[in-house]
C-alpha cells in the first residue's frame, strides 16, 4: 500500500479546514439576519403591520405592494383606503389583488407612482431609499424622493447618518429593514409640528388606540393640568411635573 507523504497530508487535511471554514463563513454572512422581531411585535399590537400567511417573513425582501401598504398606515388612512373603493390604475394590478385598494389610493393621492404609466410591478422589491421616501412624506417632508432620501432622513431625525446610508443603500432591502424605518418613525416629528407621527396617529387620526400606544412604551398620555395658581411652590410642583410627563 502506498501511503502519502505526511506533510502532503497535512496539507489536505489543512485544506480540508479551511475549505468548511469558508462554507461556514458564508452560510452565517450569506444568512439574513433578522435584528427587529421584538419592534415587529409592536407594530402589529398598534395594527401597523401584520406579517403575510406565513408569518413576518422578515428575512424576504420588501415589495413595492406592501411599501404602499406600509405608506397608508403610517398616514392613518386604512380605513379610508379600504372604503374608497379606488380603482386600480395599472393593468398588472387587478381588482382583487391584495393590496389594490392601498396602491390605488395611495396613487390618487400622488404618493406613489408607476414603473410606467400603466404598471406598477406590485411584487418587485422596493428599495431602502424608495420606502425611506415613502416614509418621510408620511412624516409630512412631500419632496421627498429615493434621491435625497438619505439627506432628509438625517434632516427630520428618521435616522442618524450610519444608518441612513447604510439602510438607502442596502440590497435587498428586507421586510425587517422596513420594520426599523416604520418603528423609528413612530417617534420622530412630523415637519413643522411638535408632535411625533404615533401622536398624531393616536390623537388626531384616532387610527391607532390609545391604550396599545400606550402599552408599546413609545407613546405618553399628557397628565399635567394647566397651572392656575401664583404660589411660587406650586410653581416649582408643576415644573417637576411637566418635566416628568412632557
Amino acid at each position: 500500500m502506498r501511503y502519502l507523504p505526511l506533510l502532503n497530508r497535512r496539507n489536505i487535511v489543512l485544506a480540508a479546514f479551511v475549505l468548511a471554514l469558508l462554507l461556514t463563513k458564508s452560510m452565517v454572512f450569506g444568512a439574513n439576519e433578522i435584528m427587529n422581531q421584538q419592534k415587529a411585535d409592536t407594530l402589529k399590537a398598534m395594527r401597523l403591520f401584520q406579517g403575510t400567511n406565513d408569518g413576518y417573513e422578515l428575512d424576504k425582501a420588501f415589495t413595492r405592494a406592501q411599501g404602499s401598504v406600509m405608506l397608508i398606515r403610517l398616514l392613518g388612512w386604512e380605513d379610508k383606503a379600504k372604503t374608497a373603493g379606488g380603482k386600480p390604475a395599472f393593468t398588472d394590478v387587478k381588482k382583487s389583488h391584495w393590496a389594490a385598494a392601498f396602491i390605488a389610493y395611495a396613487n390618487s393621492k400622488g404618493l406613489v407612482r408607476g414603473i410606467s404609466n400603466s404598471q406598477f410591478a406590485p411584487e418587485e422589491t422596493m428599495s431602502g431609499a424608495q420606502f425611506i421616501a415613502l416614509t418621510l412624506r408620511a412624516l409630512g417632508y412631500s419632496q421627498a424622493e429615493p434621491a435625497n432620501a438619505m439627506e432628509l432622513a438625517v434632516k427630520s431625525g428618521l435616522l442618524d447618518g450610519k444608518d441612513a446610508k447604510l439602510l438607502t443603500e442596502k440590497k435587498p432591502f428586507l421586510r425587517d429593514d422596513m420594520v426599523a424605518v416604520a418603528y423609528g418613525a413612530l417617534t420622530t416629528k412630523m415637519n413643522n409640528s411638535d408632535k411625533t407621527l404615533l401622536q398624531k396617529l393616536v390623537e388626531d387620526d384616532r387610527s391607532v388606540n390609545k391604550q396599545s400606544a400606550l402599552d408599546s412604551g413609545l407613546y405618553k398620555e399628557k397628565t399635567t393640568e394647566p397651572l392656575r395658581s401664583n404660589d411660587p411652590l406650586d410653581q416649582i410642583e408643576y415644573a417637576i411635573r411637566k418635566a416628568l410627563n412632557p
